[in-house]
């Protein structure tokens, strides 16, 4: 008998913390609020949120960066049209909105709001009109969803998806004149590397591999500084760490455009396609693959050394892989091309792709780009030119020269498939991705050498690419690749000695720093289109948003959360300009923006105004 009144005064005591908790919380328990009044402006939209009345369909289309994102704001919006408007039961009640400037005459009875028909749960501010928001998927890039919004005749959009509003990773470009943008995200694009072991992991590539030339085979990490000679757990080069526009004097002197945009070997500087050019460096110099004859002072070199190599008596040899094949002291007297003159006669012979691996004490590091050759090229990964990231990168990699590399896209040196058996049908070109997928390397990868995973490793590992830092930070998958069935992640490295912290890319001081817009048609916005893109702009303050009722949760706080999930950083109509102008070191135009969210896109900030003030009149439909 105690036991049970026990029991009862535990459950009795439940219950009141519960209800006193409820209570603490604000949420309803039984208690009824009245019903709100109808947003202001009847027949017109009304500013700034544009709560019309009228029930829509709006859909976007382009940016790859931005459409999971875009998808999840788009169903945040259309989920808080549950708490909206009064629907039209067609028995004729007073509508909310019967303006045929903004009203398309073929609607149907229930695409319009009753007026002052709300019910005690009706949100007036967040998608009261019940507009409805999809993500296109047709002509994925910002490049493609701007053309579709301007009616691109040659994309051939389907009539049947119309494009309201354009995802971009780049600025509204000129594909028509009424191109306007609001920036409601900051970004970054960053270059990615692979930093493992191949051999370790899987052995050496067969004899048959166009590899096996390279130290017979066993390669290590070419990206932290593997060389010829090396054991494959070890590394005497240069890690490569740092990618530039801005260095050898910048322009096409550059490492960045020598990597992607000089493909045809015109620039002040050899084209860089060799990862020892950015890792063999000195002070000793690793030569592989020289070829010696006994009792003769010339050898043959694989590739040539740099410039600076000329010969002389500090240029001192040393055989790493037969140590009685060069007399003590022996050093480069002079050079030709390839071939080279020793102080004195080898002792013995090496012939053939596999032969001795040298080095030469050269007393200095040479500069980024001016190392030398190994024979384990770069995988330089190409990425689809309708892009926002290629475009962003495109315009990093060829800033500062006019020597026309990288004038349509940045895709002029990506790499294609190097076994000649596999290099066949779709296979044959080059390795081009998504924009933003780093796991398709290692597709790419095992389309090149099926079942091969020491030949794949290779390739991997190799590889240099760029993707938007947000997709990096926030989507593992995208942001490897697999061999043989283990993930191994990119890993970032510099840009211009920066790295993509937050300060750094929301005031443009990382040079391919860029803000993501929802670009909009001024000749064509229709009055739904203009309030879902002034809610994602406002902060709060000129459209109070309310509570989602499905989470408790402010809807504003929840539009930060998943940009933030993304990795991307908000910009609001209250954003601040970035502090070293609004263009980044990539001379993108536009690109860094922080204020296109406030009004008029005047470039100002703090002021509580949505983008979109002016008369909407296109018809809803």
């Amino acid at each position: 008998m105690r036991l049970a009144q026990l029991r009862r005064r535990i459950a009795v005591a439940g219950t009141i913390g519960v209800t006193a908790l409820i209570a603490t919380m604000g949420i309803g328990a039984g208690v009824a609020s009245a019903a709100p009044t109808d947003p202001a402006g009847g027949n017109t939209p009304v500013y700034p949120s544009y709560n019309n009345g009228v029930v829509s369909g709006i859909r976007d289309a382009g940016s790859d960066t931005t459409f999971y994102m875009m998808q999840q704001l788009g169903d945040l919006y259309t989920g808080a049209g549950l708490y909206g408007c009064t629907l039209n039961t067609g028995s004729s009640p007073s509508l909310y909105n019967t303006n045929t400037a903004f009203v398309d005459s073929s609607g149907t009875a229930e695409d319009y709001c009753q007026k002052n028909q709300n019910v005690s749960t009706t949100d007036t501010n967040d998608n009261w009109s019940r507009t409805e928001v999809s993500a296109g998927v047709d002509d994925v890039g910002s490049t493609a969803g701007q053309s579709q919004l301007c009616g691109d005749s040659v994309l051939n959009t389907p009539a049947a998806l119309p494009v309201d509003f354009a995802r971009s990773s780049k600025p509204a470009g000129t594909y028509c004149a009424t191109l306007q943008e609001a920036g409601y995200a900051k970004d970054a694009v960053v270059p990615l590397v692979q930093q493992i072991s191949p051999a370790s992991l899987y052995g050496a590539v067969p004899n048959t591999s166009p590899y096996y030339s390279v130290n017979g085979g066993s390669i290590g990490d070419v990206a932290e500084g593997w060389l010829p000679g090396d054991a494959v757990t070890a590394t005497s080069g240069t890690a490569f760490t740092n990618l530039a526009n801005t260095d050898n004097g910048g322009g096409s002197s550059s490492t960045a455009y020598r990597l992607y945009c000089d493909s045809g070997n015109t620039s002040a500087l050899p084209a860089i396609t060799d990862w020892g050019q950015l890792t063999n460096r000195g002070p000793n110099l690793r030569l592989p693959n020289v070829t010696l004859t006994g009792g003769s002072a010339t050898a043959t070199l694989s590739f040539a050394l740099p410039t600076n190599v000329t010969g002389g008596s500090t240029e001192i040899l040393t055989d790493l892989t037969n140590s009685g094949a060069l007399t003590s002291g022996t050093y480069i007297s002079s050079v030709s091309g390839t071939t080279v003159t020793l102080s004195q006669p080898a002792a013995s012979s090496s012939t053939g792709t596999n032969g001795d691996i040298l080095s030469v004490a050269i007393g200095s590091t040479e500069a980024v780009g001016s190392g030398g050759a190994i024979g384990v090229p770069i995988r330089v990964i190409g990425v689809n030119p309708a892009a926002g990231t290629e475009s962003t990168w495109q315009s990093f990699a060829k800033s500062g020269s006019s020597a026309g590399g990288c004038s349509s896209n940045a895709n002029g040196s990506a790499a294609s498939d190097p076994n000649s058996s596999t290099a066949t049908g779709d296979n044959s070109g080059a390795h081009i991705v998504l924009e933003n997928n780093a796991s398709q390397v290692g597709d790419y990868d095992a389309a090149d050498f099926p079942g091969d995973y020491a030949d794949q490793a290779v390739e991997l590992a190799s590889s240099i690419l760029y993707e938007s830092n947000g997709i990096y930070s926030s989507n593992p998958y995208a942001a490897g690749s697999t061999v043989n069935g283990t993930y191994y992640g990119f890993s970032k490295i510099s840009l211009n000695g920066k790295l993509p912290t937050t300060n750094n890319y929301l005031n443009n001081i990382y040079a391919t720093s860029r803000t993501l817009f929802n670009i909009y048609n001024t000749a064509t916005l229709r009055a739904s289109t203009a309030g879902f893109l002034n809610w994602l702009c406002d902060d709060n303050h000129a459209i109070a948003k309310g509570k989602d009722n499905s989470t408790g949760i402010n809807f504003d706080t929840e539009v930060n959360s998943i940009i933030t999930s993304f990795g991307f950083t908000r910009l609001d109509d209250d954003s601040a300009v970035a502090t070293s102008s609004n263009t980044p070191p990539d001379n993108v135009s536009g690109g860094g923006i922080n204020t296109s969210c406030a009004g008029g896109l005047s470039g100002s900030a703090g002021n509580d105004t949505p983008p979109i003030s002016g008369p909407v009149a296109f018809p809803e439909s």
